[in-house]
C-alpha cells in the first residue's frame, strides 16, 4: 500500500510540470454502478465453501455520489472527492428450503449484502485534446473510505408477491477503514467558460478485505460510469 501511494505522489508532482493555463473547480459527480466481490480463501480446507460461494453469488446494482474538487492544466490535473456510497454483491434467487418457517408463505428467496460508506477518492488526471471544447482523459488514483453500515438483504417471492428484511449486521470483525485503486478513461466537455461535463467508464478496487483476521475474505470492486458537472474558473498566473 506504501510503494501505491508513492506511486500516485510521484505522478501527481510529474504532472505539476504540465500545468499551464490553470483552472480550479468545484462539482458533482454520481457514479452508478454494479459492485461485485473478489473471494480471498486463506485455508485450503475451506475450497469447497469457496467454489459454492463463487458459483452463487453475483454482482448487484449500485452507486456513489458526492461533490468533487478539481484542478487542472492544459495537459494534466487533479481531483478528490467527497462521496456517500453504497457497495456489495448478492446472490442468486433460490428456493427456500423445506423446515423453513417463511415457506408457508414464500417459495424462493435472494440474499444480498450492502455495505454503506463515506469516502474520498483522489486521481491524477491526463488529457488529449480533441477540440476547443472537448478532451480524452485517463485518469488513476486511489481513495479511503471509513464503513457506516453493512447491511444482510433478504428477499423473499411467491408469485408476483415480495417481502424484503433488512438486517443490520455489527459484527466487530468488519474492517472500518480501507483503500483503494482505481482508474477510469473519458470524454470532458465544456459548455460555455465554465460548465464542464465528463463522462468516464471508472473501475474501482478496494485493496483489502471487508473483514479482519479472517480465512475467508472478500475484496469489493465496481465498474460503472462516472458523470460529473463541473464549475470551472481560470486562475490568473503572475
Amino acid at each position: 500500500m506504501t510503494r501505491f501511494v508513492l506511486i500516485i505522489l510521484l505522478g501527481v508532482s510529474g504532472s505539476l510540470s504540465l500545468l499551464a493555463q490553470q483552472y480550479s473547480g468545484i462539482g458533482l459527480n454520481l457514479l452508478p454502478n454494479y459492485s461485485h466481490r473478489r473471494l480471498v480463501n486463506f485455508d485450503i480446507s475451506m475450497q469447497a465453501q469457496a467454489d459454492s460461494l463463487e458459483a452463487n453469488e453475483m454482482a448487484r446494482p449500485s452507486y456513489a455520489t458526492g461533490l468533487l474538487l478539481s484542478y487542472r492544466g492544459r495537459k494534466a490535473g487533479m481531483q478528490v472527492g467527497l462521496n456517500y456510497s453504497q457497495t456489495g454483491y448478492r446472490g442468486k434467487r433460490v428456493e427456500i428450503p423445506f423446515g423453513d418457517p417463511n415457506r408457508a408463505n414464500f417459495n424462493e428467496q435472494q440474499y444480498q449484502f450492502r455495505a454503506q460508506s463515506i469516502e474520498v477518492p483522489f486521481s491524477v488526471q491526463f488529457y488529449q485534446s480533441l477540440s476547443d471544447k472537448d478532451d480524452f482523459f485517463f485518469a488513476l488514483g486511489s481513495g479511503i473510505s471509513y464503513n457506516l453500515s453493512n447491511q444482510n438483504i433478504i428477499t423473499r417471492f411467491n408469485g408476483e408477491t415480495s417481502d424484503r428484511e433488512v438486517i443490520n449486521d455489527d459484527d466487530e470483525d468488519f474492517r472500518r477503514v480501507n483503500y483503494s485503486f482505481q482508474t477510469a478513461m473519458g470524454w470532458e466537455h465544456k459548455f460555455g467558460d465554465q460548465l464542464v461535463m465528463s463522462i468516464a467508464p471508472t473501475f474501482r478496487l478496494w485493496l483489502a478485505g471487508v473483514k479482519r483476521d479472517v480465512l475467508l475474505n472478500r475484496n469489493l470492486y465496481q465498474f460503472g460510469i462516472r458523470t460529473t458537472f463541473r464549475w470551472d474558473r481560470e486562475i490568473e498566473v503572475y
